[in-house]
């Protein structure tokens, strides 16, 4: 299922936050949205799921205005999973997926939709835990069970904004991997990113936003040393190391301790 933005802008308190946005997003696409903090991302993702209504253009959905969409069929559509926040009502983590099929739900969960939320919870290795009060859990297995929430809801399409935000090394590659499978079975993923070297490892395009407006946008040939230093202001190199790119701080390493390759 295709996603589409057409000449989206949208101002907090009349400042400009995205300035005549753009794109088209095809089924089975992982794309990263990078940038620097301020530059539209997390604003981006929540106009593309309807939580904000741009003040110009208008987000498309297989050729449907969003608007148009009923709000059950479209959170049967599109899934969207926020920043980690603490805190929350106390769930049981069988119980926050379950959640995710509030779509389809008439008047209390069936058998099916019991059985859809345990067979989510078995993929993504949640079953010690199911039973667990989810503000009890780490950042990076509460960060699994709203991933789980939203894949709950059968979408097609997926967006995150900084799900590996404040998460280890260890967590974050586990999301990013479970991400990265979800899409190669066709699921559709944006995701809000701020660590380079993540898109690099695992979008399949890459959105580079600047001060609201794409700066540049396509395959991985993009992230290059002249785009990233025009994109964060600031010296970079890209190295490779057994066969994969690193985007560094200029200078960190001499060439004689990594190859460093230059990509146009």
């Amino acid at each position: 299922m295709q996603i589409s933005v057409h000449n989206i802008e949208f101002s907090y308190n009349g400042a400009p936050v995205l300035k005549d946005i753009k794109c088209t997003i095809g089924r089975g696409e992982f794309i990263a949205v990078v940038g620097p903090n301020g530059s539209g991302k997390s604003t981006l993702i929540k106009c593309m799921n309807g939580i904000l209504r741009p003040h110009k253009g208008a987000v498309m959905i297989s050729g449907k205005n969003i608007k148009q969409h009923h709000l059950r069929d479209l959170a049967k559509t599109m899934a969207y999973v926020p920043q980690n926040k603490y805190g929350r009502t106390p769930a049981t983590v069988f119980d926050t997926v379950l959640l995710g099929r509030k779509p389809y739900i008439s008047w209390k969960p069936s058998g099916s939709d019991m059985q859809i939320a345990s067979e989510i919870i078995s993929r993504l290795n949640l079953e010690d835990i199911a039973m667990k009060d989810i503000n009890n859990l780490s950042g990076g297995q509460q960060q699994t069970v709203y991933i789980a929430r939203a894949l709950a809801q059968q979408p097609q399409i997926l967006l995150l904004d900084e799900p590996t935000a404040n998460l280890d090394l260890k967590h974050t590659i586990e999301i990013m991997d479970i991400l990265k499978n979800l899409c190669n079975k066709g699921l559709t993923v944006v995701i809000a990113l701020h660590d380079i070297n993540l898109a690099i490892r695992y979008a399949s395009g890459i959105m580079m936003l600047k001060e609201g407006e794409i700066f540049a946008h396509g395959g991985k040939e993009i992230v290059n040393e002249e785009n990233l230093e025009k994109l964060y202001d600031i010296k970079v190199q890209i190295v490779e190391n057994h066969g994969i790119r690193h985007v560094i701080p200029a200078g960190q390493f001499e060439e004689a301790d990594v190859v460093k390759k230059t990509y146009t």
